[in-house]
């Protein structure tokens, strides 16, 4: 007999599936029989699903005993798997990939994804197979640990193992092979942190390096898209050589960002000649669409993107993302300069413009010269004869009266939509990436609620939310009163977000802030509905385990119901047991019967105290931070 569910047609079976993730998809569909087999399996062949091991609500239980051994014994799901993600933050992709040695084998696997993952001798040999027989697309995104080591490498004094050493030739020799004629990548995501010894990394393409290692063809013929974000810039140059068919190119440097060496950009002018002849052009033929996204702080910084610019040809498309500051006295340009279309068509576009046909710019300056230079700034661009022949003089301009910005882009909907939340926002390089953000740092500001009505609109992707709480520390005339009206944020719902963070401190140091009961009640009647806001809550961070109290204590009525049932990870502060007034010493005994009634589903629970645990030793706790781990909290 047929029931009711085996009755839907395959199409809807494939919209609820993009709904679930995948572990919820096999734990709740998988063995009912052939044809929920054969969906599932379908599921995995035609998008993205895969295994992306980075959810805080993959109980590692679960995961051990049931999902991997479902899909290590079972070949039809393994030929079926396109896409692999891996967070190292979550220990379940240590697991699996350490028990899964040959994940080479995987058949299909076409995307691999490594964030924050340390690379170990297995990984790095398992990459090296699969970008030459498997991988279309690859996101390496390394782990700020694995620099630590390459460090050493440049203090003798420092005994480094062989075992060391090894796995460093090894990811270099890696890199190499990934824009080599080895590799049959068509797109790569590579994401390196600051590096200081950049002769290890940064210059690991270079003519010299390459010479000192395997000998093959540095040239990778398949590679189209590449978005890479690093700290010196001559990796890109060595990139553009070998890479002679790159469609696109997204670059993003970091802070503080040099050519090739430390200060070499900070110090003299920038000479063409330090790299390549001035007349000599980046081989690049295809290259049609060109990212750049980064700050400015010196004048020698400024001339390397001009020099940078004048050596492509062939680009139809720009997008750039700039920030400008003026940190040294000795950089007259960025100094003194209003940044318009002048400035622009000056510094920021190659001489020779042949095939440029979009330009889209999205500029923050420190502005010198206050708001009365706006209208003149966009003026600018109506005057001047280049913007005026491409049509490119809807330009739009806003000054920051806050932070003493200007804001100038060749997308006014983007400084329309800026314009209201200045009040709001802490860190403006998120600006760069409106409106593709997850992470959106707020202040806790009487007019936050305009920020967050349109949050699903403007910003569908962030994920998670962190609020200043300002300074908390003790209950004085310095301290600001929380001040808002709370029919403002109680109609608020946040599609999207799942997770919270609030307040500034995680640390042993800050257990218990000791507020006055005024502070603590404003205080836990605007938590109240900004925790309600988001529809299913699971990652939930806050500085003090008394404010959940007080939330109950002072404002229950205002906390939606069951607005912390769906909580998986709860992180904060808890007072020292033997420090402080008896009052804070004893808030600990509430620590059970709070979860236990409220997030009756929490999975982990990490914990910041100043000092040990009754039930601990210093010994057992040699760390800062406490995490435990359990199905059922309310049995630890």
């Amino acid at each position: 007999m047929i029931s009711r569910l085996e009755i839907l047609p395959n199409e809807i079976f494939f919209n609820i599936f993009s709904h679930l993730s995948w572990n919820e998809i096999l734990t709740s569909f998988w063995s009912l029989n052939e044809r929920f087999n054969s969906l599932v399996c379908s599921t995995f062949s035609m998008n993205q699903t895969g295994i992306i091991i980075g959810q805080t609500n993959l109980s590692y239980k679960i995961f051990l005993t049931k999902l991997f051994p479902l899909i290590s014994n079972c070949s039809s799901l393994i030929n079926s798997i396109r896409h692999i993600h891996f967070d190292g933050s979550n220990s379940n992709s240590y697991d699996f990939f350490n028990q899964n040695e040959n994940i080479h084998n995987y058949p299909n696997l076409e995307s691999f994804v490594l964030n924050q993952i340390y690379l170990s001798e297995l990984l790095i040999e398992n990459l090296s197979l699969l970008i030459q027989y498997r991988l279309k697309e690859l996101t390496l995104i390394l782990d700020e640990d694995i620099f630590k080591v390459f460090r050493l490498e440049d203090k003798p004094y420092i005994m480094v193992s062989s075992q060391v050493k090894k796995r460093l030739l090894m990811f270099k020799d890696l890199l190499n092979e990934i824009f080599s004629e080895k590799c049959q990548l068509i797109s790569l995501r590579l994401d390196i942190p600051r590096d200081h010894s950049y002769l290890n990394i940064h210059q690991c393409l270079s003519s010299s390096a390459i010479s000192n290692t395997i000998k093959i063809q540095y040239c990778c013929m398949t590679l189209r898209y590449v978005d890479i974000r690093l700290h010196y810039a001559c990796l890109i140059e060595h990139l553009i050589e070998h890479v002679p068919n790159l469609e696109r190119l997204s670059v993003y440097l970091r802070e503080s960002w040099n050519r090739n060496k430390l200060w070499d950009l900070t110090i003299g002018p920038f000479e063409e000649s330090d790299t390549m002849p001035v007349n000599k052009k980046f081989d690049v033929k295809r290259l049609k669409y060109f990212i750049l996204k980064c700050g400015v702080n010196y004048d020698r910084q400024l001339n390397y993107l001009k020099w940078f610019f004048n050596n492509l040809s062939n680009v139809e498309k720009m997008k750039i993302r700039l920030r400008i500051n003026g940190v040294c006295k000795k950089s007259p340009i960025i100094n003194e300069s209003i940044v318009d279309a002048n400035f622009i068509r000056k510094y920021l576009m190659s001489d020779t413009i042949n095939n440029l046909i979009h330009f889209n710019f999205y500029i923050i300056s420190i502005c010198k010269f206050l708001s009365n230079y706006t209208e003149r700034t966009i003026n600018s661009f109506k005057i001047h004869p280049f913007f005026i022949e491409r049509q490119w003089t809807n330009v739009k301009c806003l000054f920051d009266p806050i932070k003493f910005y200007q804001h100038l882009s060749s997308s006014p909907s983007c400084i329309n939509n800026l314009s209201e939340y200045f009040p709001d926002l802490i860190s403006y390089s998120d600006i760069f990436f409106w409106p593709n953000l997850k992470y959106i740092e707020a202040n806790f500001h009487e007019k936050v609620h305009l920020y967050l009505e349109r949050l699903n609109e403007l910003f569908p992707n962030v994920s998670c939310i962190k609020f200043d709480m300002g300074s908390q520390t003790y209950c004085d005339n310095s301290i600001v009163p929380f001040k808002m009206e709370q029919h403002k944020l109680t109609d608020i719902h946040l599609r999207y977000v799942t997770r919270l963070d609030f307040g500034l401190y995680f640390s042993r140091g800050f257990g218990s802030n000791g507020s006055c009961d005024d502070q603590n009640k404003e205080r836990a009647k605007i938590l109240a509905p900004l925790i309600s806001m988001p529809v299913q809550l699971s990652y939930l961070r806050i500085e003090q385990f008394e404010w959940l109290l007080h939330i109950i204590q002072y404002a229950f009525d205002e906390l939606e119901e069951n607005a912390l049932i769906n909580v998986r990870y709860l992180e904060f502060c808890v007072p020292s047991c033997t420090y402080g007034e008896n009052e804070t010493v004893l808030l600990g005994k509430n620590l059970v019967p709070f979860l236990s009634k409220y997030m009756p589903y929490l999975q982990t629970l990490c914990l910041w105290k100043r000092d040990d645990f009754p039930w601990s030793s210093m010994e057992s706790l040699n760390g800062e931070k406490f995490s435990g781990q359990s199905p059922d909290i309310s049995q630890k």
